[in-house]
């Protein structure tokens, strides 16, 4: 489910940032990675997951809020192609997008200037969403349905007055 919101963003970024380098935050930045791109790059990667109170359905079932972190590396600051242009075009790009399976769209938290290095100028854009953590179990042990406790012999749901029997 991460990595298909994930993946869900980075066509977005794609799509909406065509004159960036768009991919994955590299696994080993310091030894791995190296700005081929002339213009810059957004390096995305999973931050981190908060759980809200669990629901009462017999069950572990909770929301779960995922932080998502944009790194803009840019090889200019100021002018229409630099840093600053840049990351408010990015910020408009993924505010309001909605991932898969999620019950919100992303919405921004924060964003930072994280330096300047060797001409390379760098800035974090965190975002949100928010969506189910479902414990896994067999289906015959989930709880059953208000439909599926009406239906008569023949499968049909009866609605309307249900009377309980000692």
């Amino acid at each position: 489910m991460t990595l298909d919101i994930m993946r869900a963003l980075l066509g977005l970024l794609k799509q909406r940032l065509p004159q960036l380098d768009v991919t994955f935050f590299p696994e080993q930045p310091e030894r791995a990675f190296h700005l081929n791109h002339p213009l810059g790059a957004v390096l995305l990667s999973f931050a981190r997951s908060r759980f809200g109170d669990i629901q009462d359905v017999g069950r572990v079932f909770q929301p779960r809020v995922l932080h998502f972190t944009l790194t803009l590396v840019m090889r200019q600051l100021n002018g229409n192609e630099g840093a600053i242009a840049l990351l408010d075009t990015l910020r408009q790009a993924v505010g309001g997008f909605m991932p898969p399976d999620c019950r919100r769209p992303l919405w921004l938290i924060d964003e930072v200037f994280l330096g300047q290095s060797e001409g390379l100028w760098q800035y974090a854009l965190t975002v949100a969403t928010e969506t189910w953590f479902v414990q896994d179990a067999p289906h015959d042990a989930l709880p059953r349905t208000r439909e599926e406790f009406m239906k008569t012999e023949s499968n049909e749901v009866v609605y309307g007055e249900v009377s309980l029997q000692r």
